[in-house]
Order: structure tokens, then C-alpha cells, then sequence
């Protein structure tokens, strides 16, 4: 509005114009407007092809395929400064392009129980200032240069990434640096993002689905867990939450030691030793060991209930949102590999059983899925969708029929098991196509301590589960007689439903506390 008009305040005014407008000015318009002057065009029906003479075709038979292309997924290369920044790096010259990522091992995990949110806004307060750049001027010089920086946090890890073209990779790498190292957290920078992450967070109360992700997390893990808490914290703890506090958790977790950097693209060893040694030489160590990181992420796991229906009152909704699932093995369990498989034929992709029950077969939803949110402590194993409010109860039904189904009423055969195998392979190239899919993957390594090398042995440990394998893990890992399921919906147009189905029924907030 700035660059047109003179007058950025008119974004706040501009919205006028258009509701200014009647039904007879669009159709003057459209008078005016689509005169004669057009393209018409207009399909008729085509005489039927036949193929050519001596052609012999079978259209009953599904042709051949051709032999599959094998895949080889680039293995990284490490270094180390003297500081203890570990460097992970993948040299690929087919773009004149870089992408890095700065990964920090803390998150939302080390937030003091009462400061949920602590890590969160810290990471998204980086480019806000630094003794050298305000934020104004971060953000002109990487729009200059056609790069962009990002700041984000997880449970288990803080990051800052950002990308450019091979020749600007230099400065990119000193501004990254300088925000991951000099960050110095302006007070009328504080009070902006703290605005807009108030405004995000009140926004949370008219989305069923946000209400649903944090609520169903702070039932599973437990409120007030490492696990358990929002991410991105409550309003009565982002609006706390002090500039000193800021600092004090970047200082105390933002250190060499505790941190890896990720590069990516068209460079070389000797290039990416020589920039992060120039941009992040001067990084002070921390001293952090790795027990005292298992440590700040120790969560008491609490105990399963039988069972339960949560309803969370959304009044007026036209849809319920349904989540269910529970806590299960950790991301270093050997038994990953069998239950990634399984949640991707249970509800990992279209084809899925969830989808398939209540989109394809029953038509209650546009879309049921299910994931394992894999962390270092107990992942979470859900399904979830939204569903017409009217059959509420009869989703529900069906969500537990294929939980139990899973386990032993329908367990997996052997075609099912080739397909979901087949399919999950297929698409593994795909997670590697660009910077920013690899740089994902990198950071996978970085969060989990894997081996560098460890794709390139990953299609062979899929390719070497066994049905049987899938059908053992189900029983094991799959527990049907302890969900949590979450129902955000109106209450009292689905609740009569749900009593129904004689299981307890717990009412709870937005936060997913109980509240009688």
C-alpha cells in the first residue's frame, strides 16, 4: 500500500472499497466488460480412434512396468570447530544455490513449567535485532539479496534456516550467524511480536482444529509436562514473559556445543569450513552434555486410562473434530520401522483404512488420517479428522471399530502389507527432491543422533518387515482398550449421541483441562 498509494495506514481502510460494491455494479461491470470481443470455445464429440493396422493391444491386461530406477540418497559429511559447532554438509553443484540451517538442541521441552511458550518466542524474537542490524534492516538486506530467514522451535530443537544463491552464501551465513549468536531481543521489537502472538493465540478459540492439536496433547502427555505443554504457550505466558527471561534462555541454550550446522547446495568442504569458521568461530561453548539434555526433556508419562471420551464444546460448529490415540514406543525403539509402516496403511496416505472407512465408504469426512509424532520420549499415535456434525456419534463408532480392527478384527494381510510397502518406498525419492526437502531430512539426523549414512540403509530395513512383523507390532503397540479420543463439536447436539456408546465422557477447555 506504501509503494502504490503513499499511505500504508489504507490497509486498514482499503477492505471499504469492496464492500461498497452491489450486485448491479458487478453486473454493469460485466456488461461493459464481456462484450463480443472474446474466445469461445466449444467441445464436440470426437469420432472414436482405432488403433492403427497390425496393432494387437489387449485392453484387458495391465501393461508392464518397467524395471525400477534404483535411488541413492546423498550421504552428508561432517566436520567440527574448535568451539564444538558440529557442520553437516552436502555438496550439489546442480544449482547455483545454498541452503543452511542453524538446528540448536533445546525446545519447548527445557521451558519452565509455568513459562510454556519461553522457547517458542524466543526463536521467532532472532531477526528482530542484533548490536550491528536492527530488524528492519535484516529483513531489506536478505529481500535484496533474495534470500529469506526463518526462526522456528520445536519440542526437542530451535532452528533458524535460510537459503540463497551460491554467490550471496557468504553474507547469509553472517547474518544467520549473527542472529543465532548476537541476538539482543529490542524491547519495542518484544512488545510487537508479543502482540501478534496474542492475536494467534486468541485466533486458537475459533478454530476447531488448533483447539483439537493442543488439547489432545495435554491430555495425552499430561498438562504442565515437557511434552505436554503448548508450543507456542498460553496468552497468560507470552504476555508475561519478560525481555530479561528471553535473554537469559538464549544465553544459557543458544552455544556452540549445543548446536549444528546444516549446508546444503552448490559449495564445497573448504568453502563451508572456511564460512562457519569466519561467521561462527567467535561462538562460545556452553558446556551442555547430552544427559543434561535427556534430562531438561524427562517427562513422567502419565497413566492410561481406560478408554474416554473428551468433549470440548464448540457451539454452532457444522463439524466435530475427532482425534484419538495414545502415547507409544520412542523414536530409538526397534520396533520404529514396523510401526511406521503400519500407521502409514492405517491412516499414513489416501488409500489408508482411515480414509477409505470414513471418506470413501461412509462419506462423514473429507479427509481421516493418522501419524506418529516421533520424539526422543513417548511419540503420540493419532488419527484425526473432521467429520459433519449430524454423524458424530457414528464416527466415533467407526474411529475405535478401526483401532480394534488394526490390532485383531481385521488384521493386515499380505496384499495390504505389499501395497503399503510398496507405496511408502515409492515415494521415499521424493523426500529428497530439493534444498529444502534435504535439509529437513539432515535435520532429522540432527534431532534423533542417527548415522549420516542412515538413508541410504533405510529402504532395505523397510524392504526386510515382514507381514507378520506388522500384524505382531499391532498387537503390541496398538492399544484399543486405552484412547483418549477428542470430540470438538457442539455439545449439546452431539453429546446424546456419544453418551450412547457407554464410555466415560469428560468435559475440557480449549487447553484440554477438565472442567467438571
Amino acid at each position: 500500500y506504501h509503494t502504490f498509494t503513499g499511505d500504508p495506514n489504507l490497509i486498514n481502510t482499503d477492505i471499504e472499497r469492496y464492500r461498497a460494491v452491489t450486485a448491479e455494479d458487478v453486473m454493469r461491470v460485466a456488461t461493459q466488460s464481456l462484450g463480443p470481443n472474446r474466445v469461445r470455445m466449444t467441445v464436440l464429440p470426437e469420432d472414436a480412434v482405432e488403433a492403427g493396422a497390425g496393432a494387437d493391444i489387449d485392453r484387458s491386461t495391465m501393461p508392464v512396468s518397467a524395471s525400477p530406477r534404483s535411488f541413492s540418497p546423498p550421504v552428508p559429511r561432517r566436520a567440527k570447530l574448535d568451539n564444538g559447532l558440529d557442520i553437516l554438509y552436502v555438496e550439489d553443484s546442480r544449482l547455483p544455490a545454498v541452503s543452511m540451517s542453524l538446528i540448536v538442541d533445546a525446545g519447548a521441552t527445557g521451558d519452565p513449567p509455568n513459562r510454556p511458550g519461553l522457547s517458542h518466542l524466543t526463536a521467532v524474537m532472532l531477526p528482530e535485532g542484533t548490536p550491528t542490524m536492527t530488524s528492519q534492516e535484516i529483513s531489506e538486506e536478505m529481500e535484496f539479496i533474495g534470500a529469506h530467514l526463518s526462526s522456528s522451535a520445536g519440542y526437542e530443537q530451535v532452528s533458524a534456516s535460510t537459503s540463497a544463491l551460491t554467490q550471496h552464501r557468504g553474507r547469509v551465513m553472517e547474518i544467520l550467524a549473527d542472529v543465532v549468536t548476537h541476538a539482543n531481543f529490542p524491547e519495542h521489537e518484544l512488545e510487537r511480536v508479543r502482540k501478534e502472538r496474542l492475536v494467534d493465540l486468541r485466533r486458537i478459540a475459533d478454530d476447531p482444529n488448533l483447539i483439537a492439536q493442543r488439547a489432545f496433547r495435554a491430555l495425552l502427555h499430561g498438562k504442565g509436562t515437557p511434552y505436554g505443554n503448548p508450543l507456542t504457550g498460553t496468552e497468560d505466558s507470552v504476555g508475561s514473559i519478560t525481555r530479561d527471561e528471553i535473554d537469559e534462555q538464549f544465553q544459557c541454550t543458544y552455544v556452540a556445543d549445543a548446536a549444528t550446522l546444516v549446508v546444503v547446495g552448490d559449495t564445497t568442504r573448504d568453502d563451508v569450513l572456511s564460512l562457519a569458521q569466519a561467521r561462527f568461530g567467535h561462538w562460545s561453548a556452553g558446556g551442555q552434555s547430552q544427559a543434561a539434555s535427556a534430562q531438561r526433556r524427562k517427562s513422567n508419562t502419565p497413566a492410561q486410562n481406560a478408554t474416554t471420551i473428551y468433549l470440548a464444546d464448540k457451539p454452532g460448529a457444522a463439524q466435530s473434530v475427532i482425534r484419538a490415540g495414545h502415547l507409544t514406543i520412542d523414536r530409538h525403539d526397534p520396533d520404529y520401522y514396523a510401526l511406521n509402516l503400519l500407521n502409514y496403511l492405517f491412516g499414513g496416505h489416501f488409500m489408508a483404512r482411515m480414509n477409505q472407512n470414513l471418506r470413501q465408504d461412509k462419506g462423514y469426512s473429507y479427509g481421516f488420517h493418522s501419524a506418529v509424532d516421533w520424539s526422543t520420549g513417548p511419540s503420540m499415535l493419532a488419527a484425526w479428522g473432521s467429520v459433519q456434525t449430524a454423524v458424530t456419534k457414528e464416527s466415533v463408532i467407526e474411529v475405535l471399530k478401526e483401532f480394534e480392527d488394526i490390532r485383531t478384527g481385521r488384521p493386515v494381510d499380505d496384499e495390504e502389507f505389499t501395497d503399503a510397502k510398496n507405496g511408502l518406498l515409492k515415494g521415499f525419492p521424493s523426500q529428497f527432491e530439493t534444498q529444502t526437502d534435504l535439509l529437513s531430512q539432515l535435520g532429522r539426523i540432527v534431532m534423533f543422533g542417527l548415522p549420516d549414512d542412515y538413508y541410504s540403509g533405510l529402504a532395505a530395513r523397510y524392504e526386510g518387515l515382514t507381514a507378520d512383523e506388522l500384524r505382531r507390532v499391532a498387537i503390541e503397540h496398538v492399544d484399543n482398550e486405552h484412547l483418549s479420543l477428542l470430540v470438538v463439536g457442539d455439545r449439546t447436539v452431539v453429546e446424546p449421541g456419544l453418551e450412547e456408546l457407554g464410555y466415560p465422557i469428560v468435559h475440557v477447555d480449549y487447553e484440554g483441562v477438565l472442567i467438571d
